[in-house]
């Protein structure tokens, strides 16, 4: 009759510690994929292209068609006057390779403790999102239009009077308030907290915040991001159409939610290899991407806000 000896079995053991050191991708992309979403802010403005190369290809064409002759007085028998229509696209490259990378020394430990599995997911996830947010604010930071803030009483604020001239441009160039957003970096949306008007998200019953959204004001949405670091456009002009000089940074914008245009080519995915010199798996997380300012000569739908002479805020 056979015995137990309540030991482990020795081989057994070492088979599960084998399988828990082989890296599994579903788990790492997956965990890396839902970080990257959590920590992206500014494409909760724009609209996602990624399903229009899901069969392949990098490329995507954005149609637009110039605006047809205004309305005309039809006189009895006297026929139609037909202009031309233009029609042109813009192209969103999705060419953009972006990775963050770590080493790990103990694959078995990391996969088999949820706490460091998340840990090292969050990280390499918060930096392709870092990475894809900077890529999005350098193409907002293209438009050639700017509003100049400058001669508020406090420097470095948006106070009533600014606020009204930014609704004013907006509403003047055909977008309504509330299908605009307001990009603040910290200074700027601190300074909101003075304006009456501004509605702190924690204020609102809306259900299912996306990341970085902190209120409205006059109607608009207004997102706080931490990643606007570019100066205006070369030749860009402020909204009394007066010149400004290039070394201005960027304190945020306002645009059109139809003013931006992303996507991805090949979403965040995790990969590994064994490195047996370092004894250690080499992890790797990358995507494909890119961004695109969606507007023309026709209709600016996206403003830099700038006070002039500012450097750094």
């Amino acid at each position: 009759m056979a015995t137990s000896t309540g030991l482990a079995n020795p081989a057994a053991s070492q088979a599960s510690d084998t399988e828990l050191a082989v890296f599994i991708p579903e788990i790492w992309s997956q965990a890396v994929r839902a970080s990257f979403k959590k920590n992206l802010v500014m494409t909760n403005i724009g609209s996602d292209l990624s399903s229009l190369v899901s069969g392949g290809g990098d490329t995507v064409n954005i149609p637009s068609v110039a605006d047809v002759a205004d309305a005309a007085t039809k006189a009895p028998h006297v026929p139609v006057n037909y202009t031309n229509a233009t029609e042109d696209s813009l192209a969103l490259a999705l060419t953009s390779h972006k990775y963050a990378s770590a080493m790990v020394e103990d694959m078995g430990a990391v996969q088999a403790n949820s706490d460091l599995l998340s840990m090292y997911s969050d990280s390499i996830g918060y930096k392709l999102a870092l990475g894809f947010e900077t890529e999005v604010e350098a193409a907002l930071a293209l438009t050639t239009e700017c509003i100049n803030i400058a001669g508020n009483t406090v420097a470095k604020t948006i106070d009533a009077l600014t606020l009204a001239h930014i609704s004013k441009v907006v509403m003047e160039n055909d977008c309504p308030l509330n299908e605009c957003t307001l990009v603040l970096n910290p200074t700027l949306y601190s300074s909101l907290f003075r304006i009456d008007d501004f509605i702190h998200i924690s204020k609102t019953a809306r259900a299912d915040v996306a990341n970085g959204l902190v209120g409205s004001v006059m109607g608009m949405d207004v997102i706080l991001s931490n990643n606007i670091t570019s100066t205006n456009a070369n030749a860009a002009v402020d909204s009394d159409d007066g010149a400004l000089n290039n070394a201005n940074v960027l304190g945020g914008f306002v645009l059109h939610n139809s003013a931006l245009a992303y996507g991805f080519s090949k979403q965040p995915t995790v990969n590994s290899e064994y490195d047996i010199d370092y004894i250690a798996h080499k992890l790797v997380g990358d995507y494909i991407g890119g961004a695109k300012l969606v507007q023309d000569a026709s209709q600016t739908k996206c403003w830099g806000i700038v006070e002039e002479g500012t450097t750094s805020w």
